[in-house]
């Protein structure tokens, strides 16, 4: 099945190129390596909006690689020095866009199925006066 959750946005840097950022579960975990932290973590600073320098390349980085698999994590930084506005701009887009489709596409699993356990118990209920059938 395909990945129903992601987002993405366009970047046009000064240069005149124009890249594409994709946040999707691969992306994550791509930013989570370059970052050596938690996505939670991650998610918790770009949303404050003064994340460290690290999680912000490490984002933009793993935000790149669906569509420009040839881009280092260097690359990445540099971008940041002559076009910080256009990626804030676009990383903003993408992730808003990835959780407006986790939100129509919530998770599936056993965590988020309800229990098909049958209910525990006898079938009937104590009282202080005794036993009653349920």
């Amino acid at each position: 099945m395909a990945n129903k959750v992601f987002g993405e946005a366009r970047l046009a840097l000064e240069d005149g190129r124009e890249l594409t950022l994709r946040f999707d579960f691969n992306a994550m975990v791509e930013a989570e390596e370059a970052a050596d932290t938690g996505t939670e973590e991650m998610m918790k600073a770009m949303g404050a909006g003064q994340p460290r320098l690290k999680i912000a390349r490490a984002m933009l980085y793993g935000g790149l690689r669906y569509h420009h698999r040839d881009i280092s994590l260097d690359d990445a930084g540099d971008l940041f020095l002559t076009d910080s506005e256009a990626i804030s701009e676009a990383m903003g887009k993408a992730m808003q866009e990835m959780a407006d489709r986790r939100a129509k596409n919530p998770p599936q699993g056993a965590a988020t199925k309800q229990s098909r356990r049958p209910p525990r118990g006898t079938g009937t209920h104590f009282s202080k006066s005794g036993v009653k059938a349920a």
